[in-house]
């Protein structure tokens, strides 16, 4: 049970997936996040033309990927409970509640790429299927506010088997029991934070959930019972002396996968060593644009480039592999998925009025480096400057544009005009009766 359980993880961390592209790959492609020559593979993807072969082929890698390991978390979910007596009743229940909510999370990114943003005028416009069993029968592509029904009864009964997480009472220790590292798992205080992370992108309907499970785990309050917890002491903000090396800021994943290959990853998309044609890297005059404080840890993640025929160039190094942290891999083989940092922004997006916006994003970029934390009179566009400065690598800031709707993206190659209608895979449609 265990093994399967480690299994559902590592297939998170495939390349069609998390490692790259739904990491810094693809996903962070369609928000513009990279300088790319006219022939990259991904070239036609930053021109959003779903059509042509190359972005037609990551849309089914995605797909296929994310359904295969949502028909695993089912066989999980429907296999366990029959020999629930090998388990404690403790372990069954968080061993349950972290597979059902991989599941809610493979369901939610699904729709976040290929269906509309929820409002109350498109709930009833088609998202995604739903899958909540082992079958070979294709279930139907659900409206989006159905889907949004079974996605928060999964996210809340993952929460209800989660509640005695031993991350609650432990923290998270680093060792070599199955119960260590916590924040490489689903575990109680990352549904939560996932939560938030749903209703954030449902927009108005759910922002006042999505502002209330924010702040109550950044004041160390449980988000059920308002009991004080041990969040703060848990996850602590990177320091500036670890940052330089640690650029995934380890201190504070809620959530993180443990990619073996994440240097491998590196070398095939990031590495100065590939030609103009396969890397994705940036300018010196947009960065320096986007980083306006000198001092920002997040600067560590960027280098410029050498030996390239181009000048004015930098490379992203946030995933080269880090010598100094060599003996310890999950340090340098960490892959994000929910940070600390992310409930920042998730408070301010949320917050009831522009003062207290600005009181979350200068919290945010005090722990930035920032000397001073103050944000001026468009919190906004610092709102999207930090979203787009915080994830690079890790696919988030896509997410951001299309829940807002930006007409305009901007990046190093210039201003695009996004289009978030991603059509369904053919091998979905292609095998439909309805």
């Amino acid at each position: 049970i265990q093994r399967a359980l480690n299994g559902l993880y590592l297939s998170l961390a495939s390349n069609d997936l998390y490692a790259e592209n739904l990491g810094g790959g693809a996903i962070d492609v369609l928000g513009q996040r990279y300088k790319l020559s006219s022939e990259h593979s991904y070239y036609d993807l930053s021109e959003y033309k779903y059509t042509n072969d190359g972005p037609k082929e990551t849309f089914e890698a995605i797909w296929k990927a994310a359904y295969k390991l949502i028909a695993d978390c089912n066989e999980f979910l429907e296999q366990v409970p029959r020999h629930q007596d090998l388990l404690s009743q403790g372990n069954y229940k968080m061993m349950m509640g972290e597979a059902l909510a991989i599941r809610t999370l493979l369901h939610f990114d699904m729709f976040r790429i290929f269906g509309p943003v929820y409002t109350e005028a498109n709930k009833q416009e088609a998202s995604i299927p739903y899958y909540s069993m082992v079958t070979d029968v294709t279930q139907p592509i659900l409206s989006t506010e159905e889907l949004v029904e079974h996605l928060f009864t999964d996210i809340d009964s993952a929460i209800v088997l989660l509640s005695k997480d031993v991350i609650l009472a432990d923290g998270v220790v680093k060792g070599e029991g199955f119960w260590d590292y916590r924040n490489l798992r689903l575990n109680y205080y990352a549904v939560w934070a996932l939560k938030a992370r749903m209703c954030w992108y449902l927009g108005d309907a759910y922002a006042d959930e999505a502002y209330r499970i924010a702040t109550a785990l950044l004041e160390g309050k449980d988000p059920k019972t308002n009991e004080v917890n041990n969040f703060n002491t848990v996850f602590e903000p990177v320091s500036q002396n670890v940052a330089v090396t640690d650029r995934v800021f380890f201190s504070e994943e809620l959530f993180a996968l443990h990619n073996m290959k994440r240097t491998t990853v590196y070398k095939e998309l990031f590495s100065s060593d590939l030609e103009d044609n396969n890397i994705l890297l940036s300018t010196e005059d947009y960065m320096n644009k986007l980083f306006d404080e000198p001092n920002d840890y997040r600067w560590h993640s960027w280098e410029v480039a050498t030996g390239r025929q181009t000048s004015g160039l930098m490379v992203f190094v946030k995933y080269v592999e880090q010598t100094e942290n060599r003996n310890d891999p999950y340090l340098y083989e960490i892959q994000s998925m929910l940070r600390l940092s992310e409930l920042y922004l998730i408070a301010a997006a949320t917050a009831p009025d522009d003062a207290t916006v600005t009181a979350w994003l200068e919290k945010l970029r005090m722990m930035r480096g920032y000397q001073s934390g103050m944000v001026g009179s468009d919190a906004q566009k610092v709102l999207r400057q930090e979203w787009e400065k915080e994830f690079y690598g890790e696919g988030q800031y896509y997410y951001f544009l299309k829940r807002n709707g930006k007409t305009s993206v901007s990046g190093p190659n210039g201003s695009k005009k996004p289009n978030y209608v991603i059509p369904l895979p053919e091998s979905e449609t292609n095998n439909r009766r309805d």
